[in-house]
């Protein structure tokens, strides 16, 4: 059993470990219906923003789908595609190093459950993989797969190597590997080897990226595995995740959508009942801490609300609340919020434009737009007397808007500074969609009519919302440097022309280098961690790059740094370079 007051520090659901995942699960009717779903043979998509709990579901139905595999035979395969972004670009043979990488970490997936579930014994000779490979020898399979995806990996960083790193891969095994064809046919043998009904592939973080081309790859693998004994299903993001041409959403596969973000008294006891249990199962069962966070009732249901139907959310909020004062208030939850705000929010905003250079513009444009107009114009609208006493968080617009205007706000939706909620009927008789601001976002802004913060959310209403006009001027002002789309210098910030290879105001050379490259390079202090770890982490490891190649065994030998610590801080590592 873990500690909890770990548990409550713990806000990925890639730190925890297997067994944990049951400690702090909650499953309510929400969750029921999506992890129905995700045991169900459709093909299906987890859509969702970052931090609302994504891969804590593929977790959970892994770990429902093991439990009931005796009876069952329905086989669950979490696959974790997180590091993909190392893969950019990256040949091995000339094939796409990225697309083999895929594969065997599929195959290694399936491998580990296979050997989980005693299907395959840890010291027998029974492997399935014998045919594929020739390795007799269960555990020599596991460290075949395990050296296969590292020295691909090790392309990344090894371009003077590269010839004699894929001598060592294996033509041959490149040309399996390569092969998605053969890759069902050796799911399905194993299938019918060990008498399962369904392979069920959860497949976390492949979608992610901001890397056009990787995600395009991945959904023809995805659709090319889905049918007959196998099941896929992939957490995504909303807006940006790019599907190819050969896949399409609602034919390939079925959003579930994990947005619980509803204002109403309902809907927000709903909430509050839920994330409640989050904390109860994270808490110690006697002590301090259980009581300093539940007897402030009112304080904590004011955490709540403003991590926006987010659970990484909240558990930042309350971390930072209780660190700075000796209980819950208004204010220490008020200031613990602003400093969400400022500190992870918005700065992950804003660090998009280095993972999506090109659209650095639009991710700019897009939160001055949302800063400087659109939110002052809803806090005008909440300042208003009106019979109603509604309080409003929300706009719409109209549905043909600019492309601009239409993918800034889809970047927006992407970060989490606002959220898609659903289409209304608009001025002209027509539908429009409507965008939620996150509303830890609007009590920073002071974009409510009332500075009683939980008096303005129970006032809020899904019906007043600020409907903006596509041909609005002040809109237009804002998208008018975004008339063509193009990068833009990483010196000077000035519009580039295509394939150039010097800035044409300023000289600097364009790098045509990798997005991943530049992220490897930052500086420790720019992984979501405390300011603690990362000073404890920095004079071993000084950059993204280093964590990222660096063994969990190396981080244990600084002072301080044990197993929870050091897969916090090589899960934010590999989280930075994915996006």
């Amino acid at each position: 059993m873990s500690k909890p007051d770990d548990l409550l520090q713990t806000a990925r659901c890639e730190d925890l470990l297997y067994e944990q995942i049951s400690e702090v699960a909650v499953t309510g009717a929400f969750e029921r219906r999506i992890l129905d779903s995700l045991k169900g043979n459709g093909a299906n998509l987890v859509e969702g923003a970052r931090g609302v709990g994504k891969s804590m579901l593929l977790r959970m139905a892994e770990l429902e789908l093991d439990g009931e595999f005796a009876a069952q035979k329905k086989l669950g395969v979490y696959v974790n595609f997180k590091t993909s972004a190392l893969l950019e670009g990256v040949k091995a043979d000339e094939k796409d190093a990225f697309q083999i990488w895929v594969n065997i970490k599929i195959l290694e997936a399936l491998h580990e459950k296979l050997l989980s579930l005693n299907l395959i014994a840890k010291s027998g000779n029974q492997d399935p993989y014998f045919r594929v490979f020739g390795v007799s020898s269960v555990g020599k399979t596991k460290v075949l797969l395990e050296e296969k995806i590292h020295l691909l990996q090790k392309l990344a960083f090894k371009k003077s190597d590269e010839k004699a790193i894929v001598e060592e891969i294996g033509v041959e095994f490149l040309s399996k590997a390569m092969d998605t064809a053969f890759l069902n046919n050796v799911i399905k043998e194993i299938a019918d080897e060990f008498g399962i009904q369904k392979v069920i592939f959860l497949f976390d973080e492949a979608a992610h990226t901001f890397i056009p081309a990787q995600q395009t790859i991945f959904f023809e693998i995805f659709k090319l595995l889905h049918g007959g004994r196998v099941a896929c299903k992939a957490a995504v993001y909303p807006t940006v995740t790019n599907y190819g041409r050969n896949f399409e959403v609602g034919q390939d596969a079925i959003i579930l959508p994990v947005f619980r973000f509803d204002p109403g008294e309902a809907g927000r006891r709903e909430n509050r009942a839920h994330f409640r249990s989050i904390l109860d199962k994270r808490l110690p069962r006697t002590g301090s801490l259980r009581r300093k966070i539940f007897e402030r009732g009112a304080e904590l249901d004011l955490c709540i609300d403003l991590s926006n139907g987010n659970p990484r959310a909240l558990l930042h909020i309350l971390n930072a609340a209780l660190s700075s004062a000796m209980s819950l208030s208004e204010r220490s939850v008020s200031l613990a919020v602003q400093s969400y705000v400022d500190r992870e929010l918005i700065p992950y905003h804003q660090s998009l434009a280095k993972r999506l250079p090109i659209y650095g513009s639009h991710i700019r444009v897009g939160l001055d737009l949302l800063r400087g107009y659109m939110i002052p114009e809803i806090r005008t609208k909440n300042h208003r007397q009106t019979k109603s006493g509604y309080q409003s968080a929300f706009f719409t617009l109209q549905r043909d808007m600019s492309p601009n205007l239409k993918l800034s706000l889809d970047i927006l939706s992407y970060s989490g500074m606002v959220s898609q909620a659903g289409t209304i009927k608009i001025a002209g008789g027509n539908t429009g969609p409507r965008y939620a601001v996150n509303l830890a976002l609007m009590a920073t802004e002071k974009a409510f009519g009332t500075a009683k913060l939980p008096d303005a959310i129970s006032r809020l209403s899904l019906t007043d919302y600020r409907e903006f006009s596509s041909s609005d001027s002040q809109i237009a002002t804002y998208l008018d440097s975004l008339r063509v789309v193009s990068p833009i210098c990483s010196s000077c910030s000035a519009p580039l022309i295509e394939n150039a290879k010097f800035c044409s105001e300023c000289g600097h050379p364009v790098s045509a280098r990798p997005i991943v490259s530049a992220l490897l390079e930052e500086p420790t202090e720019a992984l979501p961690i405390s300011a603690r770890l990362s000073d404890r982490v920095k004079p071993k490891f000084p950059t993204v790059g280093m964590i990222v190649q660096a063994k969990r065994s190396e981080l244990m030998q600084i002072p301080y740094i044990k197993d929870v610590r050091s897969r916090i801080i090589k899960n934010a590592a590999d989280e930075f370079i994915s996006g």
